[in-house]
């Protein structure tokens, strides 16, 4: 079930599984669709970690947050269903205190990106409000992750986008991230102010999704160490 016949961000993470030697791929998927194939294909696999964030109700229907896997794959599953309308001041969060802490506890030796632009507000099928700017933030977070991790081992897989101008700034943006200039392409702009059929409380959702996912309390252990003398130079000035 799904639009794709061939489950392309599976496949290439059960290859680098096979075949590369690795034990741990993170697969981070912020299509605007649930990834119900990848979450299917690993379910019960702990060397693989999928977090998705998605639009619900939404097709295929599937990724509530209970689903957390099986077996010896609980607690590898991470869904982040999000009503329509919402845009970065809730994916930024989600992103920057339930993702990331959750690749710092799994310690990934590779990181695979669903890469879907159809959570962009102008995408024809979404419905949610992120802009090429939105997504250019968020990318820049999983590359500095990727680079904190697991040595910058980052591989980016187009995916959903019904919209051929979000399609074509977003990719240049992304692209441009990985090469390691920080220009978005974004000739749209942010999306207009839609009326929200729901108001969610940015702080009760991550405190919630960090409950379920045995998160509360955990503080990044790869995170960077605060330059001490830089932080004191600002607060007291140049002389200090």
């Amino acid at each position: 079930m799904g639009f794709c016949l061939f489950n392309n961000v599976a496949v290439a993470a059960q290859y680098a599984l096979d075949h590369h030697g690795l034990e741990r791929v993170m697969i981070i998927d912020y299509d605007v669709h649930h990834g119900n194939g990848i979450q299917d294909i690993f379910y019960t696999d702990p060397r693989v970690l999928y977090f998705s964030v998605h639009q619900a109700p939404f097709y295929p229907g599937t990724g509530y947050s209970e689903e957390r896997g099986e077996g010896a794959g609980l607690g590898t599953t991470i869904n982040v269903p999000l009503p329509a309308t919402v845009g970065y001041e809730i994916y930024e969060p989600v992103f920057r205190q339930v993702m990331s802490h959750a690749a710092d506890r799994f310690n990934p030796q590779l990181i695979l990106v669903s890469a879907g632009f159809d959570a962009h507000w102008n995408d024809p099928l979404g419905q949610m409000n992120l802009s090429t700017a939105g997504f250019a933030q968020l990318t820049k977070m999983i590359i500095d992750l990727a680079q904190m991790l697991c040595n910058g081992r980052l591989v980016m897989v187009q995916e959903g986008g019904y919209n051929l101008d979000v399609m074509g700034a977003c990719v240049a943006t992304c692209i441009n991230l990985l090469l390691g200039d920080d220009a978005a392409v974004d000739s749209l702009g942010a999306g207009p102010n839609a009326e929200k059929e729901f108001h969610l409380n940015a702080e009760v959702l991550v405190a919630e999704l960090r409950r379920i996912h045995k998160l509360t309390g955990y503080r990044m252990r790869n995170a960077p160490k605060p330059d001490i003398e830089r932080l004191r130079r600002e607060m007291k000035g140049p002389d200090a």
